[in-house]
This record gives C-alpha cells, sequence and structure tokens, in this order.
C-alpha cells in the first residue's frame, strides 16, 4: 500500500497521475460492475500483488523507529500490509482491486451473512473508489446477490480478508477529504460536492466491511483472534488506532473544523449526509464489538489493569469524533 500520507488531494493531480496495467484494462469493468463475479475472479487472478517496479519500505524491519512508527509497524504486521518507499499513488486503485480479489473470494469459498444490500454496498465502496480516480461516474449503491459458499470458514483468513478491503477503503475516504478540502478552499463547487458524495459512499461500506471482517462465530474470536492480537504474540494490544491510514483519517477530521462550518447549500446537505454515514460506521463497528463480548471484555487498547470495556472505548472515540465534525 502506499503510505497515506502521499495521497493526492486534488482531484486534478489524481487523475493525471499513472495507474497500473491491471487498473487500467479491469478498472473500467469493475467500476460499474460489467462481469459476472466468475468472471470478474478470473479476470482477477492474475493480478500481482505487487505491481513492477514498485519498492518496499523496509524501514520496518530495520529498528529505531519512533514509538508511533512502531505501533504503525506492528498492525501492518499483524495483517500482511507492506507499504511502498516513495509516492507511489497508483497503488491505491491497485491495492482496492487486490482488495477486492481478496473479499471476493473468500465470500465464494466460504460464503457470508450480510444481506443482499450490505453486500452490495461493500462491493460499490470499492467501484466507487476506483470510479472517482479514473474520473467516471459513480451511480447509487446496488443490491447484489451474497454468494454461497460451503467451505470450512476460517476466522483468522475471514479477519484479515475483511481488512484487505477495509484498508483502501480508509485510504479512499483520505483521499476524497483531501480533495474536498482542496475544491472548497478553491471555490470549486462541483468537485467539492463529488469528493464528499464518494467519502461517504466509501465511509458507508467501510463499515459493511468490518461486518463482513467478522462474519464467523463469536467464540472464534475469543479463542483465536484475538489472543493472536495481543502478547505475547504481538508486542502490544492491537487497535485500529494503530493503523497509519486511520492516524491521517482523524487528522482530516480535525481540519474539517476548519472547513465544515463554512458549508452551505447543497454542500451543508452534503456535509451532514456524510455524518450521518460516519454515526452509521460507529453503530457497525460497535455492533461487531458487541458480538464479540465488547461489553464485558477489556480493550485490547487498554493496559491489562484497566477497566474500560470495548464498547465503551468505542462509544468514547464516536462521541470525540462526530464533536469534532460537528464543531459548527
Amino acid at each position: 500500500m502506499v503510505r497515506p500520507t502521499y495521497l493526492p488531494t486534488d482531484v486534478g493531480s489524481l487523475r493525471s497521475g499513472p495507474v497500473t496495467a491491471a487498473v487500467a484494462e479491469l478498472g473500467p469493468l469493475v467500476a460499474r460492475r460489467a462481469l459476472s463475479d466468475t468472471e470478474l475472479l478470473a479476470r482477477l487472478a492474475d493480478v500481482p500483488i505487487r505491481p513492477p517496479g514498485i519498492k518496499l519500505d523496509r524501514s520496518a524491519f530495520t529498528g529505531g523507529l519512533p514509538r508511533k512508527e512502531r505501533l504503525f509497524a506492528v498492525h501492518d504486521g499483524f495483517f500482511g500490509v507492506f507499504r511502498a518507499a516513495d509516492a507511489a499513488t497508483e497503488l491505491l486503485a491497485h491495492c482496492a482491486l487486490v482488495g477486492y480479489r481478496t473479499v471476493l473470494r473468500e465470500a465464494v469459498r466460504c460464503g457470508a451473512t450480510l444481506d443482499d444490500e450490505q453486500w452490495g454496498r461493500l462491493r460499490h465502496g470499492i467501484e466507487a473508489t476506483i470510479a472517482y480516480i479514473l474520473g467516471l461516474p459513480i451511480g447509487a449503491p446496488q443490491p447484489a446477490p451474497v454468494p454461497i459458499g460451503n467451505a470450512a470458514l476460517d476466522p483468522h483468513r475471514r479477519w484479515r480478508s475483511g481488512h484487505h478491503m477495509f484498508f483502501p477503503l480508509i485510504q479512499a475516504i483520505v483521499l476524497g477529504l483531501g480533495c474536498f478540502q482542496s475544491a472548497v478552499n478553491a471555490g470549486r463547487i462541483e468537485a467539492a460536492d463529488e469528493a464528499l458524495a464518494f467519502a461517504t459512499v466509501v465511509m458507508s461500506a467501510s463499515g459493511d466491511a468490518m461486518c463482513f471482517a467478522s462474519d464467523f462465530q463469536p467464540g472464534d474470536y475469543g479463542g483465536a483472534v484475538r489472543p493472536a492480537m495481543a502478547p505475547p504474540y504481538l508486542p502490544v494490544g492491537l487497535s485500529g488506532v494503530m493503523s497509519e491510514d486511520h492516524d491521517l483519517l482523524i487528522r482530516r477530521f480535525r481540519e474539517l473544523r476548519e472547513v465544515f462550518p463554512t458549508l452551505d447549500g447543497p454542500l451543508a446537505a452534503r456535509r451532514e449526509e456524510f455524518i450521518t454515514a460516519v454515526e452509521a460506521t460507529y453503530d457497525a463497528h460497535k455492533r461487531v464489538c458487541a458480538k464479540f463480548d465488547g461489553e464485558h471484555v477489556v480493550s485490547l487498547r487498554m493496559s491489562t489493569d484497566s477497566t474500560a470495556k470495548a464498547v465503551g472505548v468505542l462509544e468514547q472515540l464516536e462521541r470525540s469524533r462526530l464533536n469534532t465534525l460537528r464543531s459548527l
């Protein structure tokens, strides 16, 4: 993945930048969901995880990183994420394709309990990401039949598969908010509306990605997945706030405090749609947490002697983020 600080912040530089061969070939087909699942998986099968010419940033393996960057590296390492060494912005759409393939393969193999609306909205988030990058129209999300797979589900694989789609979606939200802010600053109202509408679509999809990632039995989380995200297997308890992409997303939220109060007309309505999508995404995250007994177990973010329950921690974070966005 590209480091999020390299993501473009205006739509002009975004769309004038390079794309990988896979995105150039398959992107327009994915953006409008033009292929059957069988055809799509067959076409995606040859898409390389790392495109030719992309160099990896190996600083996480050399030691000596500041604490914050060490935590980023722990988070990436657990989920099998590698970062590019330079500003390879073409990786955003490429990684969206790879994440799409991962989740589609997993769903076809093992099935999912999402309903058709959730599954269609999740897929639409990736389709919209590719469409926005390529300058193609973004339609409304359409329901899609959930694959019926019957292979035994591995909770570790499902947890990681869902996150491999979740991470490009978070980067896409960061991208959309950056393009929105630059367009507002430049007085380009149509471009601002397009960017914030895109960020809203992808924000909604990110909640469905969390539902997909957690689509296994609660006992498998407490007995297998959660222990793998804590000492002694990791140096610290894993948390989404240790994500480099999430870190920049929260900074984007703070920057919106200066912009959101100035909006009026259609952009003010679009702002409310985005905030509603943020609320819905936190609600989805809390439901996932509660499913895994988060109302009773201590958050992995906290020390071992803490009494702060996981759902309560999420509620505190939600209040903080929404207060930031609603500081009108």
